[in-house]
């Protein structure tokens, strides 16, 4: 496999305990060195896991785990940096620099037009596609999929779903199955800061100064890690709002 698709699966796990949202067309600047370092050291810990589950197939299942930022495995500094970014996103509307959330025709250009059917979605992921007939996506207009996660192959641990939905803008659905073998995804306690059905959720709201609005909501079910992200106009509470109904009514 290449060492990106190995990467794939830790990404995913590293974006949920950074708290990275979809919402960016770059990446954050360099953190302090010491937090650069951890998070490269744990991708390729990852990679080698990723690497160890296929060679032996009876490896357990992979978990989610919601924990408190003191008992991750970091450094200080790393829990520091990683606190005080919990703490800019819990303060409500972040203003982000010009050229960080994209424009219509970014996405345009960027955006995956393939589309599979659910018989092959069935196939290449870990077990079906979740169901969004109870949701606005159903009458939005499928612009693409992606997948997503650890890649093998034809198959996938993850999915993207991209659509164009009326007054809200173009809306990304991930799914990401978390019980791949020998897999850990963390989040952390004091980043949810909302609930979709109760159970504990996180949700981003950035704009910039050019009339640019992206909202991110996260949240984990009894397989699958979800990402719901808006992006269009600067008006975030009428996404946030949005995402939080189409979350409520998706099924596995």
């Amino acid at each position: 496999m290449h060492p990106s698709k190995m990467l794939g699966i830790c990404l995913v796990a590293l974006s949920v305990i950074a708290g990275t949202n979809g919402c960016s067309t770059q990446p954050e600047p360099e953190p302090a060195d010491a937090v650069g370092r951890w998070l490269k050291e744990r991708a390729m810990r990852a990679a080698e896991k990723d690497n160890a589950s296929r060679a032996n197939p009876d490896l357990p299942e992979g978990v989610y785990r919601l924990i408190p930022l003191a008992e991750l495995d970091a450094p200080e500094p790393v829990k520091q940096h990683l606190r005080e970014k919990i703490e800019r996103s819990r303060s409500g509307v972040l203003k982000v620099p010009k050229g960080t959330i994209p424009s219509k025709q970014q996405l345009a250009i960027a955006l995956p037009k393939t589309k599979r059917s659910e018989a092959t979605l069935r196939q290449r992921l870990p077990n079906p596609p979740s169901n969004l007939q109870g949701t606005a996506l159903t009458t939005a207009a499928l612009i693409g999929m992606e997948p997503t996660g650890a890649l093998h192959g034809l198959s996938s641990s993850g999915l993207s779903r991209f659509y164009r939905l009326k007054d809200i803008g173009i809306v990304e659905f991930n799914e990401h199955n978390f019980r791949v073998p020998g897999g850990v995804i963390e989040a952390f306690v004091e980043a949810q800061n909302t609930l979709v059905n109760g159970i504990p959720a996180q949700i981003e709201m950035t704009v910039d100064d050019q009339g640019r609005g992206c909202v991110s909501l996260t949240w984990a079910g009894k397989d699958k890690v979800y990402t719901l992200t808006a992006t269009g106009d600067d008006n975030v509470e009428r996404k946030a709002e949005a995402l939080r109904v189409i979350a409520e009514s998706v099924v596995d």
